[in-house]
């Protein structure tokens, strides 16, 4: 199968035949201007995506910064809370301290006045029941 030149070969896309090629060269033909309207409506569109993408890459990275400083919040809070549960843990240790010394003061004195008591009783058994 033998093509003439200028006519389409298998399988090729077929092109417009003008009458005047050399009229075709200098001017813009029909097609070429769409060709042009349609990048230029391309680039439009991909630039259009282009600062979707970017704007959505900004929102991810603002949520991840607001995340962060979300958690960085609460971990100074947690350990806020934390230095304060062990303040209180000391001071209650130290209450509890000095209740039990408290307590045992009381016992000691206790004792004492028991054994007082206990002398004064023996020595003097006939004072404590006469009458």
């Amino acid at each position: 199968m033998d093509f003439a030149p200028g006519s389409p070969s298998a399988g090729a896309p077929l092109q417009p035949v003008s009458p005047n090629p050399q009229r075709d060269r200098d001017t813009p033909s029909l097609f070429s201007s769409l060709r042009r309207t349609t990048v230029d409506a391309d680039d439009a569109r991909d630039s259009t995506v282009h600062e979707k993408i970017n704007q959505f890459n900004s929102l991810a990275m603002q949520s991840k910064q607001l995340e962060r400083k979300t958690a960085d919040a609460a971990l100074k809070r947690a350990m806020l809370g934390r230095e304060e549960a062990e303040a209180d843990m000391r001071r209650y240790r130290d209450e509890a301290r000095q209740l039990r010394k408290q307590v045992e003061d009381g016992k000691e004195r206790e004792r004492r006045v028991g054994e007082r008591l206990e002398t004064v009783m023996v020595s003097r058994p006939a004072l404590v029941f006469s009458d």
